[in-house]
């Protein structure tokens, strides 16, 4: 799986992580935190490599049905880009102007998106 794959689904897991089993829950950690290998995966959980194959599927299938149903990745991802827009937006006008109000603006947005 390339690495944007992996980064989808790590936020598809981070939105509906609780519909997936214990089992489900522990292979996709693995495997999007970890970084471990479906191989490592099956002799860390002391399963097959085929057993840990079907549960990963299993466990990608649920989290791409919810987010067609839901979209709370692609609403956050179009969040997330119309925000950078607004704050490409402000920093022109800030250059322009040298206004310290929208500096204070662009630092509260920029604040809010590394709490978010």
């Amino acid at each position: 799986m390339q690495q944007e794959n992996k980064v989808y689904l790590s936020l598809l897991y981070d939105f509906y992580k609780d519909f997936l089993t214990e089992r489900q829950k522990k292979i996709i950690e693995l495997y999007v935190n970890e970084d471990l290998t479906l191989g490592e995966i099956s002799k860390e959980l002391g399963i097959s490599r085929q057993g840990v194959f079907d549960a990963f599927r299993k466990a990608e299938m649920v989290l791409k049905k919810y987010e067609a149903k839901l979209k709370l990745a692609d609403r956050y991802y179009k969040n997330i880009s119309l925000i950078d827009e607004v704050l490409q937006k402000l920093r022109r006008i800030y250059d322009r102007y040298k206004d310290e109000e929208i500096m204070s603006i662009i630092n509260s947005i920029q604040e809010w998106q590394e709490n978010v």
